[in-house]
């Protein structure tokens, strides 16, 4: 009998598999629990990196190579989740940024470029905040995979550069939606004059990133601690939710203060779920708990950058 081969799109192909290796000669492995990280200044034991996603999700989105994540998945037009995402953006966000302006907090908005051109006014606000702007990409639909022509890719990056120009905006840290990355993006990312980027969930610090154009920072990101992973996709319990994020942040804190070393907390967050106005309320307990802890303090990516020992 003939065994049976692999058929399918070239996207699901993985060349660099390999036996008694990484798959990829990105960076090196190293042990990042016990090895010194950060060194944040003042006293400050825990940096905690608040990743508001900032995102529009087309109606037409499409499925190739996957459906985004929490993208419209019924037959268009999807209105119900198409609506629901785009509260996020005329309700929600407001809300989460009353709660952050209250507390003298300031957010990074993971921002898609076409947010700002079909939402200018809550672009205005976002700068007015003075938020960090990461830049997320062109949309929410804009997956970056290894079935795009790296002259497809490259367009994207510098479409959504030149949409945030615009604007007066020139992100130095690259979001790629739903995470997403071809083996090429690090490399055009560094090329396109990025410094830094936050698609990689392995790690809770920074690290050097190689590419043949250079290296470029990788960033933690947060999948586990996300409400679109906790409360959109496993539905738990709101109050479980917020010990989570609680537990996360003791244990840093602890962790921080036996190894003499700081540590980073990063939540990733989404108006459409947490801007709630039955969720709200939990975002406010959330924010007062975890910044009542000793030595806590938010931080943006260039403070993340500037208390990281090894780059």
């Amino acid at each position: 009998m003939t065994p049976l081969q692999p058929t399918g799109p070239d996207y699901l192909k993985t060349p660099m598999r390999r036996h008694a290796a990484m798959d990829h000669d990105f960076y090196a492995w190293r042990d990042s629990l016990s090895a010194r990280r950060l060194c944040w200044p003042d006293g400050i034991r825990l940096g905690v990196w608040l990743q508001i996603a900032v995102e529009w999700f087309p109606l037409n989105i499409g499925d190739k190579p996957f459906l985004p994540i929490g993208a419209p998945s019924r037959p268009f037009p999807d209105s119900q989740t198409y609506t629901q995402r785009d509260y996020g953006n005329r309700v929600g966000i407001f809300r989460m940024m009353d709660a952050l302006k209250a507390r003298g907090l300031s957010g990074s908005a993971f921002l898609n470029a076409r947010v700002a051109q079909r939402y200018p006014i809550l672009m205005r606000e976002i700068l007015a905040e003075k938020w960090e702007v990461v830049a997320a990409g062109l949309d929410a639909g804009a997956i970056h995979h290894e079935g795009l022509s790296e002259e497809e890719e490259r367009g994207m990056i510098a479409e959504a550069l030149a949409i945030f120009g615009d604007f007066g905006v020139k992100p130095d840290v690259w979001h790629s939606p739903s995470w997403s990355q071809s083996t090429r993006t690090p490399r055009l990312l560094k090329e396109a004059g990025f410094t830094a980027m936050a698609d990689w969930a392995n790690d809770e610090a920074p690290y050097r990133f190689d590419t043949s154009a250079g290296t470029i920072v990788s960033l933690p990101t947060a999948i586990e601690l996300s409400d679109r992973e906790m409360l959109g996709l496993r539905k738990q319990a709101l109050d479980d939710v917020e010990a989570s994020f609680m537990a996360a942040a003791r244990r840093l804190a602890r962790e921080a203060e036996d190894s003499g070393h700081g540590r980073l907390l990063t939540l990733n967050l989404s108006p459409w779920i947490m801007g709630q106005p039955y969720r709200i309320a939990a975002f406010e307990r959330i924010l007062d708990a975890i910044f009542s802890v000793d030595g806590t303090r938010a931080v943006s990516a260039p403070e993340i950058i500037a208390a990281t020992d090894d780059l």
